[in-house]
């Protein structure tokens, strides 16, 4: 639109590096200067100059230009360059001056100094300062919105203009149509992998981030609906009241007045007849059923109908693009879709086969998006048609994984059997995944004890996705099992049963080699069969096989302590406890043992120590109690040793 100005970016401003290297080059020049002035004097410094200043521009004034003649315009640059090395030179030539005779003069290289670093000074400020004028100008003008433009693809339309306009500041929205979108014939949508196939089928004719102007008083649009060969001019009145918008968050680096203000996505659905609705999350912002038709030229529209025909692959053929014309006014898909975006069905829906831990992503045929968990979407409730059901997986992570696409006129099809046939208004979604790859579906639509099986879907499965979960669940599952026998085999250590204990130890290290919990019992067993020394002589090779779990690796070391205790080996047992507080430093019982061994050894000191940092870390024992109240020294009449 003339005299009305949109939003325009900002690209932002960093100081650069690349500033060093002139100011280099200037340094060099200015360091030769310094000498030929010390030595040479004045002449040679003003001729080096000059030279260097030719030689420079020279090379960057004639690259890539086949012709070198010298031209007023060369000349000219050649004298600035040398006017601005001469200039930076002054405080070169102060220097020589003062060397050599003395003479200082303030005032000159003041001014000289001020020139010099002053520039750069205002220029920067000036280049910085106006960036964030602009910044903030924009944010006080625009607020930002998500925006999504969409309609009917066998409507065919060509979208000249799309504005949200404030009338008295002369300024508009940038939403910047492409009107690129490829309409594909039925072979090549089949040729399509399932994602493809339905991410062109139910593709936005526009959707981005768009800046509007605050307090947008008109509403304007402009398009050719091939299919109708009718072409639409509106100018509306916008009711900006009715837009809730908030302080943007986002990014944090940047401060509030540059941040600005944003509003929820705004949709815009267009419709045959020049209809139109346009709406948030919140609110219906605009709704038109129907819009006259404005008068354009023959050779106008035809521009537009081939500028839309280019955008396809298939229908590029004149021809075939007539025959799909022709198809599509022959056909009531249009209206019967058009009737559907706004019905409302009590429905609910229930899935099994799957994990329990997967919930739903709706996409609805009124294009809104939620979230829905498993039980509550069991739960009949007055909804719009669903188009799309998204699985996520919650595991370790959230992982969507499985997306149905549903084709919404052969479901309310089914739908319309289903409650026609009684007097309820109520239909139930019955999804039955029948193995464990989730493509082999059942849909069932069920309504007044009629069930009639739907097949108007097609699964799309991520499966590199699909393959984490299943790995999750075998990890998990792998898990448990080794949990059960780790626990049988200290049920039958506590039975004194080894044998069962070992072959349980066995079965574990036979799923999984590195589970550490398995050696710290096969370490116990192996000390109550075979005894202290069989035991010991094999300590090296189970801190070996638990050093990639820590926990389990002191738990051998202070295993490994605690026998050397038994066999009343206090100071070789020592290494073995601290070893075990150095991988594990949180756990107290280890401190303890430590702290005991010292009370063994008559080093009251260092076992008082040990004893109050385990009793700090919360360990009670009769031990502790002991050792802190015989303040680390040891009583051979009352200990609990004796």
């Amino acid at each position: 639109m003339k005299n009305y100005r949109s939003y325009k970016r900002v690209d932002p401003v960093y100081f650069s590096g690349e500033i060093f290297f002139p100011v280099g080059l200037l340094f060099v020049a200015a360091l030769i200067s310094y000498f030929l002035l010390y030595f040479l004097g004045l002449g040679f410094a003003v001729f080096f100059n000059a030279a260097i200043a030719w030689c420079g521009y020279f090379y960057f004034f004639y690259y890539g230009k086949s012709s070198a003649s010298i031209s007023l315009e060369f000349v000219f640059g050649v004298i600035m360059i040398t006017a601005l090395l001469l200039f930076v030179d002054y405080g070169v030539y102060a220097l020589v001056t003062y060397q050599k005779t003395g003479t200082f003069n303030g005032l000159y290289f003041s001014i000289w100094l001020a020139v010099l670093l002053g520039v750069p000074l205002v220029y920067y400020t000036h280049y910085f300062g106006s960036h964030h004028y602009a910044q903030v100008n924009l944010a006080s003008t625009y607020f930002k919105a998500t925006f999504s433009v969409y309609h009917d693809r066998e409507l065919l339309m060509y979208i000249d203009s799309v504005a949200f306009v404030n009338s008295s500041q002369h300024v508009i929205s940038d939403v910047k149509l492409e009107n690129n979108i490829c309409f594909y014939s039925e072979e090549e949508l089949s040729e399509m992998e399932t994602q493809s196939k339905y991410y062109h089928l139910n593709q936005s004719a526009f959707s981005s981030l768009i800046h509007i102007p605050f307090d947008a008083d008109r509403f304007q649009m402009s398009w050719l609906s091939i299919v109708e060969d009718r072409y639409y001019k509106i100018d509306v009145p916008f009711p900006m009241d009715k837009l809730e918008l908030e302080e943007e968050k986002y990014p944090l680096d940047e401060p509030k007045n540059i941040r600005g203000k944003k509003s929820k996505r705004i949709y815009l659905h267009i419709y045959q007849n020049g209809g139109f609705k346009l709406y948030n999350d919140d609110t219906v912002l605009l709704d038109f059923e129907a819009n006259n038709e404005t008068e354009i030229s023959e050779e106008q529209k035809q521009e537009k109908i081939i500028a839309n025909r280019r955008c396809h692959r298939f229908y590029d053929n004149e021809e075939h693009f007539s025959q799909l014309i022709e198809r599509i006014k022959n056909s009531n898909d249009i209206q019967e879709r058009f009737e559907l975006k706004d019905k409302l069905v009590v429905w609910n829906l229930e899935f099994e086969g799957l994990d329990k831990r997967n919930y739903l992503e709706i996409n609805d045929n009124y294009f809104k998006y939620y979230k829905i968990e498993k039980g509550a979407i069991a739960e009949p409730a007055l909804r719009h048609l669903p188009r799309k059901l998204i699985f996520v997986h919650r595991g370790s992570y959230l992982r969507t994984w499985m997306r149905v696409h549903i084709d919404i006129q052969k479901l309310n099809q089914k739908i319309e059997e289903v409650l026609a046939a009684g007097s309820q208004n109520q239909v139930l979604f019955a999804l039955d995944f029948k193995d464990a790859a989730a493509k082999d579906l059942v849909f069932t639509v069920i309504g007044n004890n009629k069930k009639l099986v739907f097949t108007g879907w097609e699964i799309e499965i991520d499966e590199y996705r699909k393959k984490e979960i299943d790995d999750e669940h075998l990890e998990k599952k792998e898990d448990e099992t080794k949990r059960a026998l780790l626990k049988e085999g200290w049920d039958f250590v506590f039975a004194k049963n080894y044998e069962e204990a070992q072959k349980v130890c066995n079965a574990i290290l036979l799923i999984d080699p590195q589970y550490s919990s398995a050696y710290f019992l096969e370490t116990r067993i192996l000390w109550y069969t075979k005894g202290f020394e069989a035991s010991f002589k094999k300590r090296k090779y189970y801190f070996t096989k638990t050093q990639h779990e820590p926990p389990v690796n002191a738990l051998i070391y202070n295993n490994y302590g605690c026998i050397l205790d038994i066999e009343l080996r206090y100071e070789e047992s020592l290494p073995y406890f601290e070893k075990a507080i150095e991988i594990n430093p949180k756990e107290p019982i280890f401190v303890c043992n430590l702290g005991e061994m010292y009370y063994k050894l008559k080093q009251p000191e260092k076992a008082l120590k040990e004893a109050r940092r385990a009793k700090m870390m919360g360990y009670e024992s009769a031990m502790l109690t002991e050792i802190i109240t015989n303040k680390g020294k040891i009583d051979s009449d009352k200990s609990v040793l004796k």
